[in-house]
């Protein structure tokens, strides 16, 4: 199964209004693309105990409606747990799990156009458990690239600066971005054999210039996704003198 998968930005965002039954101080750390620094209810340690996480969609201070189609919970142990979007009268289930033993979860469901979404969960991996999220993503999946990379050749940048001291020693001082992070990722990829299709999709994400979200490995390596811009100009060239081979895409990313 080939790996790579584009999805829109995150639309939890600290724009949001986000309102959490059990630990509301700490539901910034639900969005801000560090994995390990996770919201972890308080109160809420006992199976019995339901807790509910509402996000009220916004750009900037205006309520919009979003569409969605996926679900991702990163570095969390909630194993009984339901998310719904709201219709305009009732919360409808979007995707579920009643015995989820996974720490990273992704879900599809059929694109849904929503003002909100809320997620429930009561039964703990761990019996009475507080439950924990590292990140939860809510967005729509713009491809699924549907072939591995060719070639895949990842970096990082860190912002930091060298001090020579008076003895000749450096000092290097390096500047945290998240609690938890102090690398943004880059990447180089190149994908074989696209069809037309194919590429006018891809073309398009990389046409409007705007963040998305990135999904290098999501078999392999399911808890790193980025928010990445395309940085190259656009390459395409065919695979072979045989056109119907298909396209040659080469694709440079910056996490934002």
């Amino acid at each position: 199964m080939a790996e790579p998968k584009i999805l829109t930005k995150n639309y939890v965002s600290a724009d949001c209004t986000i309102t959490v039954s059990h630990s509301d101080a700490v539901k910034s750390y639900l969005h801000d693309r560090d994995k390990d620094s996770k919201w972890l209810s308080s109160g809420a340690n006992d199976d019995a105990t339901l807790i509910s996480i509402e996000v009220v969609f916004k750009e900037g201070t205006t309520a919009v409606d979003r569409t969605i189609s996926r679900l991702l919970l990163i570095n969390h142990n909630l194993a009984n747990w339901d998310f719904y979007s709201w219709n305009g009268s009732t919360w409808v289930l979007q995707a579920n799990e009643n015995t989820d033993a996974a720490s990273t979860t992704y879900k599809s469901f059929t694109p849904v156009t929503t003002s909100k979404v809320k997620l429930e969960c009561d039964v703990t991996q761990i019996a009475d458990a507080e439950k924990f999220i590292g990140e939860m993503i809510v967005a729509a999946q713009q491809m699924d690239v549907g072939h591995d990379f060719k070639d895949y050749d990842v970096r990082y940048r860190e912002r930091s600066r060298e001090i020579t001291l008076g003895d000749g020693s450096v000092h290097k001082m390096i500047t945290r971005w998240t609690q938890n992070r102090n690398q943004k990722y880059e990447a180089r990829a190149v994908l074989e054999f696209l069809s037309e299709s194919e590429r006018d999709t891809i073309k398009a994400i990389c046409d409007t210039r705007q963040p998305f979200l990135f999904y290098p490995e999501s078999a392999q390596r399911p808890d790193e996704i980025f928010l990445v811009r395309w940085n190259n100009p656009w390459s395409e060239e065919y695979v072979s003198s045989y056109k119907g081979a298909g396209l040659r895409i080469t694709l440079e990313v910056k996490e934002v």
